[in-house]
């Protein structure tokens, strides 16, 4: 696609060289205002803006794309006024290329190379268990599903398991990612589950209080039932998503 970042900068400038020999970008340095329907972002050169940052800014962005402005001023006065001047961003130069290629890229939204790691992993719950989430997500997804459940006016519960020593020995990562597997393994495939340290958390979509009962003294009897090892308890507690 032609056009689809704009580098707002003089003529020879500094910025536009620094960023053509660092990035691969399909980049377009122009000093012309009128930017093309199909550009992605529109970066701005400091140098090119003058003391009419925020003005320029606020006039790119009627045009209903993102603008970063970009400059190698490191004072702490020139980025305030950055982070007043109603830019999507700021890049502060020098910054290694890749991560002015991530920055620009995940400015414009480009699907392609911004970082779907997570979609995978719960990808490869697909099919059996529940979906098995990093920590970060599930945070994300529980807010979710508690704003979901708040109009549907449906139930579900939050499940931590928790391992502690019989001996007072240290919790053998080992055990947790056996529990963990066999959690993930019995679960429903609309049930997510999330390991943090020693706990595991775990959301019961559609679940009442009993049912969630149920589930938990479950997984437990069954993680049993294929582990021998009894330097360890494992204990939950409950608590209702939609109260």
């Amino acid at each position: 696609m032609g056009n689809r970042i704009i580098l707002l900068d003089n003529a020879g400038g500094e910025t536009g060289r620094y960023i053509s020999s660092s990035c691969r970008l399909d980049l377009t340095i122009t000093q012309e205002r009128d930017i093309p329907e199909e550009a992605r972002c529109v970066l701005v050169s400091e140098d090119f803006a003058g003391s009419d940052v925020s003005e320029l800014v606020t006039e790119l962005r009627c045009g209903g794309v993102p603008v970063c402005i970009v400059s190698f001023n490191t004072s702490f006065k020139a980025q305030e006024q950055f982070a007043l001047s109603g830019a999507d961003d700021v890049l502060i130069l020098p910054m290694y290329g890749a991560l002015i290629e991530k920055r620009i890229n995940r400015l414009c939204g480009d699907t392609e190379a911004a970082d779907f790691s997570f979609i995978d992993d719960v990808s490869e719950n697909v099919g059996q268990g529940s979906f098995r989430v990093d920590e970060a997500d599930f945070r994300k997804l529980y807010e979710f599903v508690r704003r979901l459940l708040e109009r549907l006016e449906k139930d579900a519960h939050l499940v931590k398991f928790s391992f502690s020593s019989r001996f007072g020995s240290r919790i053998e990562p080992e055990m947790v990612n056996d529990f963990t597997s066999v959690v993930q393994r019995c679960l429903r495939k609309g049930d997510i589950s999330c390991k943090s340290g020693h706990s595991l958390y775990v959301i019961l979509l559609g679940a009442d209080r009993d049912g969630a009962e149920v589930v938990a003294k479950r997984l437990i009897e069954t993680f049993w039932s294929v582990c021998d090892d009894d330097a360890y308890d494992i204990d939950y507690v409950i608590k209702p998503i939609n109260s």
